[in-house]
């Protein structure tokens, strides 16, 4: 786990070292281990920050020049089958060193693109050709590890974060993309392609660039359309629950690789619990550490959960409490080590509990994943009883709006609204978005309603038109919600405490076979992840699976009304927030009100826009 910071400019127009070192520097927390930088002073600059984990040796260190010395290569992430691709072309090659940086190079210059869908890990990278004066520039399937890039006519501009980039081109750090702070208000998280400054792209999941003199395209080698449930296959519950207890386990064992100490994120959810519960029959129950993070309030804390498991499978539990003062005070400062505005709540205990874990251990193994892929969500079961076929949702929309216009509770009018959607895509994009029914805050000139909708649609259209409802909702959150809000949460969260966060879930075997299951395996009308829970069966009684699902949130909704409603207040009405925004500062303070009125719940909007203004104050004065 590190980061990386690259230039090719074909005007031979380069930075000075100085400066391209010193945005390099921008990363530091993601790479202490080491840091180097190269250059031709003529076409590319390439800077590195190394988190060490496999091969500690400097033999590990980037950025690699291949033993040919034709090609340069930097990589952030892990390559989980490295010896497995090692073995299949060590005979090609002289090798330096036992890193999967340098199998990962020695793999391109042997397979070239295929390479790509040989590789199973989390990664972004680029290997520039000297030869050809081409570089290629890669990223993981599901999103895990981040890239963001500046292209100008003729050079590109790349980082793992934005925050190097607009160091470089501070010309860039005032300009927003009015589209991705519309969709940021929907959904709480910036496009799959875009970043919050206007200039300043992402490379999607599972694609690629290629950049040369006359070149420059970005091109998919993976995709999840290209995988769809088998409903010919005839297959049993008991034969999923073997098949995955198998693919999760290979997954698990090939994240258990690492020369730096290791442990787990244990949460007491079902998904860090299997992990867990898998691991300790495949290693020594003694060298598995978990960590777990609880709070002092009844409703999010599953400290107790995580404590039942460890005594159930043996294994070491260190647990940490954090009181509702300490998080506060950890809310003002998190945009110091984030360089979007960023939604997400429930990075701010994550990033606690990163420190934590990170005084103990290098690597920790999480959970994520399991919901996208396996059903964890409510929201499927939602979608899967309204789209019930024959189902005269007529009378249920009838009961709904009497409760909504007699008692106008915050919950009956949300129902009441989703149920007059007759479109499943749109009833999710607004089950699924912050904004729910409340007013754009958008300034009419900057006005783009219903983003979500449009990009959640946009991304339907290409699936398979056999899929059903439940099926394609999946498949959306895998594509967007997993990729734009959680990993990049996970990302920021761990790297800010230089912690290499690994999910078994996401292995290409695992993802690849979870397509292939029809959802009825995953969701019914009144169950959430079927297989996982019956595996899980085999570990932990029914009582303990079958429990109600608690989410790693915080209860802002409250704290708003209460500890933060100074903050909130200054932030809402100081007119300097609104520099550069195209937010309306008075439909602003009408939700601000409407929220604190207690006449509506508006907290995750709320927290939205809160979080855009409270970045946008600190981005205008550093």
């Amino acid at each position: 786990m590190c980061s990386i910071l690259g230039l090719i400019s074909f005007d031979k127009k380069i930075f000075s070292q100085l400066n391209f070192i010193s945005a390099s520097n921008c990363m530091k927390h993601r790479g202490p281990d080491n840091s180097n930088y190269v250059s031709d002073k003529k076409y590319f600059q390439f800077a590195f920050n190394r988190l060490s984990i496999l091969d500690l040796s400097s033999s590990g260190n980037q950025p690699m020049t291949s033993s040919c010395g034709r090609y340069i290569c930097m990589f952030n992430g892990e390559i989980y089958n490295f010896k497995k691709i090692y073995h299949s072309i060590k005979s090609n090659f002289i090798w330096n060193g036992s890193s999967d940086t340098e199998i990962l190079l020695n793999a391109w210059i042997h397979w070239d693109i295929e390479c790509l869908n040989k590789i199973d890990g989390m990664f972004a990278f680029s290997i520039w050709d000297k030869k050809l004066k081409k570089i290629i520039i890669a990223r993981d399937r599901a999103g895990e590890k981040p890239l963001y890039y500046y292209k100008s006519k003729n050079s590109i501009l790349f980082s793992s974060r934005p925050a190097p980039i607009l160091k470089l081109l501070p010309n860039l750090k005032k300009k927003y993309d009015s589209s991705s702070v519309a969709l940021y208000l929907e959904s709480g998280y910036f496009p799959r392609n875009k970043s919050f400054f206007d200039k300043i792209h992402k490379l999607e999941p599972g694609a690629y660039i290629e950049f040369d003199e006359n070149n420059f395209s970005i091109n998919q080698y993976w995709s999840v359309n290209n995988f769809n449930p088998n409903v010919s296959k005839e297959t049993t519950l008991d034969l999923l629950v073997k098949e995955c207890e198998l693919l999760l386990t290979k997954s698990i064992l090939d994240r258990l690789s690492s020369d730096k100490p290791l442990g787990f994120f244990l949460s007491g959810g079902i998904d860090s619990s299997l992990i867990v519960a898998l691991a300790s029959k495949i290693t020594n129950k003694k060298n598995i550490n978990a960590f777990n993070l609880g709070f002092h309030h009844s409703d999010f804390d599953e400290s107790d959960e995580a404590f039942f498991v460890s005594n159930i499978l043996g294994i070491n539990l260190e647990q940490h409490k954090l009181t509702p003062s300490s998080l506060i005070k950890l809310i003002p400062n998190m945009h110091k080590k984030f360089d979007e505005p960023f939604f997400d709540s429930s990075c701010i205990p994550l990033m606690a509990l990163s420190e934590f874990a990170k005084k103990k251990v290098d690597v920790v193994l999480t959970g994520d994943g399991g919901d996208e892929l396996f059903g964890g969500y409510k929201y499927f079961s939602i979608i899967k009883i309204l789209n019930t076929p024959g189902l005269d949702k007529k009378w249920i929309r009838k009961i709904f709006a009497f409760l909504s216009s007699k008692y106008g509770t915050h919950q009956s009018k949300l129902l009441s609204h989703t149920l007059s959607i007759q479109c499943p895509i749109e009833q999710f994009s607004f089950i699924r978005s912050v904004r729910k029914d409340f007013i754009s805050v958008m300034r009419d000139d900057n006005i783009q309603e219903n983003m979500l909708q449009t990009q959640f649609i946009n991304s339907s259209e290409k699936m398979n038109a056999s899929l059903n409802a439940v099926d394609k909702v999946m498949r959306l959150d895998f594509l967007h919600t997993l990729n734009d809000d959680y990993l990049q949460k996970t990302d920021l969260a761990t790297m800010a405490n230089s912690l290499e966060c690994r999910s078994p879930f996401l292995s290409k075997n695992l993802i690849e076979w979870s397509l292939s299951i029809p959802s009825k395996f995953k969701v019914s009308y009144w169950e959430k992840k079927i297989v996982l829970k019956k595996l899980a069966e085999k570990f932990f009684p029914k009582k303990f699976i079958y429990k109600k699902k608690k989410g790693f949130e915080l209860p802002i909704k409250h704290w708003l009304r209460e500890d933060l409603l100074q903050w909130s207040r200054e932030l809402v009405y100081e007119n300097e927030n609104y520099n550069n925004l195209p937010i309306d500062q008075k439909k602003v303070i009408e939700i601000f009100n409407l929220h604190n009125s207690k006449k509506r719940d508006c907290h995750p909007y709320l927290w939205a826009i809160l979080m855009l203004l409270d970045f946008n104050r600190k981005n205008q004065t550093n």
